[in-house]
């Protein structure tokens, strides 16, 4: 026999199933409207603060070649192609290609997700100060990182997709929505797409379980034709795009070699040792957040499995929520360092907040209050101190000249100090070699130069983090001959997260022996162990006048 919730009253266990459904203007504009309103806020307060020429300085520079008619994957090396068409129809609409412009695309983009978020809470029932707390903790949570909102706002949408089938499971038009989802999440990342399909076969077996779920053939032919609609434009350009599907296969055997496995940050791994007052609170926060996260999934999904009443409509909610975190923390525990943590367990406000909203109106308040409050706590001790705002107010008072000011295509930001020395120097070289498009190569790292230049950069790799073989090498070396590249930034011994075999020297040494056997090396030397390489074309060496 089933057992039944502690202190739970049966007629709330009883309760039958009821869907809201506020299918109205009013509710549709609230929806957009307050999750606008939070996406646009947080943009405005932090727009302005910081550069990462790495990984946000490739989703802009690839974004910018897709906005002048390049094609991810067969002319430049990317992700998949879908939020690079979305930055480029705002960089279209704004008649703009700047890094403001990027960071307002990535805005836009996440309104969506907190739109549909705050709707599943509207028809859960959530009453209107929790559903406000809940989006206002989401808003703090898509400020970092920056560039991975495409991947947190996924997460969102299939929280709400989810939320919508366990409302009427036996509806099989519910089910094709969901396959919709999972095939436009690959066509903007195929992790993505994958954590979605894990989520959806996790709510599947939960419904299955409570004997609530429809015919699984049936179930698995609308998933299967709305996940091929949802992929439609990415098998459109595989059809119709010449020399795009060999490179796209090409990356999905790389797939595997993009990312490294790092330890979850458990309390019983971190070491603390160096770190100071904030910085030592934020690591010991995520540290619990790591036990918090998949507890809190657990705990849904398992109430949910041990008893066949009918759920209310909040508890329906994490339980939902929980099944697409479970997808998505794949991605957060796999690469776990804070950037993938950030962006893998934003399910967890929501599956958080429904369950406390769950308890509180089955008089289990004490342990309502406590689970919301701890998890805003987790969330604003785990993430304030790492939006950019913080970290420059932050690094301003203790370190006067940290942060400096720097135009950036027209628009005023403030930009750590190595970084803007970094980039002044580039564009200084640059434009003494001629600034021509293909004229300038920075590796291992620092696409975001690239970007900043307004420049094309003379290879299809921009990423030089990975092992890459003699062929490849040679390929790239044809097209430095190919485009007379003039001028080189180059650090032969950066390694990502210090490991010594991914060092440019070592991933891609026939590439490396060229450049240093056919261009001169200019002296002194840039900012974190950075060089300058130029051939006689350029005239003088870089950063001369």
């Amino acid at each position: 026999m089933p057992l039944q919730r502690e202190n739970v009253s049966p007629a709330a266990i009883d309760k039958p199933r009821t869907e809201v459904r506020p299918a109205t203007w009013l509710n549709i504009s609230e929806a957009v409207l307050l999750g606008a309103a939070v996406s646009l806020t947080v943009f405005a307060l932090q727009w302005r603060y910081g550069f990462n020429l790495g990984d946000e300085g490739w989703l802009w520079y690839a974004s910018q070649r897709t906005a002048l008619g390049e094609i991810p994957f067969r002319d430049f090396f990317s992700y998949d192609p879908g939020r690079y068409y979305w930055s480029a129809a705002i960089f279209k609409l704004l008649e703009r290609s700047g890094w403001y412009e990027q960071l307002l695309a990535n805005y836009l983009f996440a309104i969506i997700g907190l739109a549909l978020a705050y709707f599943a809470m509207l028809r859960a029932r959530v009453r209107l100060p929790m559903r406000i707390a809940m989006l206002i903790l989401l808003g703090v949570v898509i400020g970092f990182p920056r560039h991975k909102i495409y991947e947190q706002t996924l997460s969102l949408i299939a929280v709400a997709a989810i939320a919508f089938v366990f409302a009427a499971p036996q509806k099989i038009n519910r089910w094709f929505s969901l396959g919709l989802v999972i095939g436009l999440a690959a066509f903007f990342g195929r992790n993505s797409g994958v954590f979605c399909a894990i989520a959806t076969v996790v709510a599947f077996v939960v419904l299955h379980l409570r004997g609530e779920g429809p015919r699984p053939v049936r179930t698995l032919a609308a998933l299967a034709s709305g996940t091929v609609m949802g992929y439609s434009p990415m098998i459109v350009m595989l059809v119709a795009v010449h020399g795009f599907a060999k490179p796209f296969f090409q990356s999905v055997l790389m797939t595997p070699k993009w990312a490294w496995s790092l330890p979850i940050p458990f309390p019983w791994h971190v070491h603390l040792r160096g770190l100071t007052a904030v910085d030592r609170l934020q690591a010991r926060t995520v540290a619990w957040l790591c036990v918090a996260v998949p507890l809190t999934y657990a705990v849904a999904l398992g109430r949910a499995l041990r008893s066949q009443a009918k759920l209310d409509n909040a508890e329906r909610l994490s339980v939902a929520a929980s099944a697409a975190g479970v997808g998505f923390l794949v991605h957060a525990f796999y690469t776990a360092d804070f950037f993938h943590i950030a962006e893998g367990v934003v399910p967890f406000v929501i599956a958080a907040g429904a369950l406390s909203v769950h308890w509180w109106g089955g008089r289990i308040r004490r342990r309502s209050a406590i689970l919301f409050g701890g998890m805003a706590f987790l969330v604003l001790a785990s993430w304030l101190p790492m939006e950019p705002l913080v970290q420059c107010l932050r690094a301003r008072g203790n370190t006067p000249g940290k942060f400096v000011h720097l135009r950036i295509d027209g628009k005023g930001f403030l930009v750590p100090s190595m970084s803007a020395a970094i980039m002044q120097a580039a564009a200084s070289a640059f434009h003494n070699c001629g600034g021509r498009d293909g004229g300038f190569l920075a590796a291992p790292y620092y696409p975001g130069l690239y970007a900043f230049l307004n420049t094309r950069a003379p290879s299809w790799d921009t990423y030089y983090l990975w092992p890459r073989n003699d062929q490849i090498q040679q390929a790239e070396i044809d097209d430095l001959q190919r485009d007379r590249t003039s001028l080189f930034f180059l650090n032969p011994t950066f390694a990502i997260n210090g490991r010594e075999n991914l060092e440019f020297a070592r991933t891609n040494p026939k590439l490396l022996g060229y450049i240093e056997s056919h261009y001169q090396r200019a002296e002194p030397e840039l900012p974190d162990g950075f060089k300058f390489y130029y051939s006689l074309e350029c005239g003088q060496p870089p950063g001369t006048k």
